[in-house]
């Protein structure tokens, strides 16, 4: 099985302070975004939201997806609505957009330590008119934190709030979770699952197949200078799927032995 891409993005316009190479990179140009959808679309893609990637793998659909794909789009920056949603509209293509509810309206108050603090984020009015147009409104945490250095009643706040506080306030069910930093491990996939959500993603960069666990759904980083046609060739292959796996793994086990959160064995 090849798998269902699913591809995301970061901020669409470009960073507010020199010397910030990391987030640079996250940070594509509006043309880079247009050409790039540009391509799905002559290629014949067809763009899904997590919401339904996991319905169509929970009724076992995913066998012959070999031009599905899912777009994501993390931090509800203010330049989503300006550059993606009409970008997006204009080629038919639908998105998930993850939120960290507690900057709504606001900053990203989260990117304060590389100087990115300051860049404005969607507000509930904009997330709600948004959310007519077909995105998919998914949950980014409350503020941001790597979850996986918790304490439990905390990491309990934030799974639960934010599915809470857009459901309030958008009226529409809260379905899909995207984990900050790509930070994870089970305890933190257990507290998701309790929280409620039927999906959740990663920053593990291979193809979603059936094989993956529901809430550990691998995501493909876009960055500024990348080619997605051989991205998404690459993360379909097999070898470098298990390559992938084992480097993970491995992170994984080195984290956990470096930083443990209060209040974990």
């Amino acid at each position: 099985m090849s798998g269902v891409p699913i591809v995301m993005y970061h901020a669409l316009s470009a960073p507010g302070t020199p010397g910030t190479p990391v987030f640079a990179r996250l940070t594509l140009a509006p043309g880079l975004l247009e050409a790039h959808l540009g391509y799905l679309s002559e290629e014949g893609y067809q763009a899904i939201t997590i919401s339904e990637l996991t319905e169509r793998r929970r009724r076992g659909a995913l066998g012959q997806a070999n031009r599905l794909i899912a777009l994501t789009f993390d931090d509800v920056y203010a330049d989503f609505g300006d550059v993606a949603l009409p970008t997006l509209l204009r080629y038919g293509m639908a998105a998930t957009l993850f939120v960290p509810t507690c900057y709504v309206g606001g900053h990203s108050g989260w990117m304060g330590s590389t100087g990115e603090g300051g860049r404005a984020v969607l507000s509930w009015r904009e997330l709600k008119i948004i959310s007519q147009w077909g995105i998919e409104i998914g949950a980014h945490s409350h503020t941001h934190p790597e979850l996986d250095m918790l304490a439990p009643q905390e990491l309990a706040e934030q799974t639960a709030l934010p599915k809470v506080l857009l459901e309030d306030r958008l009226g529409l069910p809260v379905r899909s979770f995207a984990y900050p930093y790509g930070r994870y491990d089970r305890r933190v996939r257990d507290a998701v699952a309790t929280a409620g959500y039927s999906g959740a993603c990663t920053m593990n960069m291979w193809a979603a197949t059936s094989r993956d666990h529901r809430l550990e759904l691998p995501r493909i980083a876009v960055f500024d200078d990348t080619d997605l046609a051989t991205r998404l060739a690459a993360c379909r292959g097999p070898v470098r799927r298990a390559a992938l796996r084992a480097r993970r793994a491995a992170q994984v086990r080195a984290r956990h032995w470096r930083v443990r959160p209060a209040g974990r064995p």
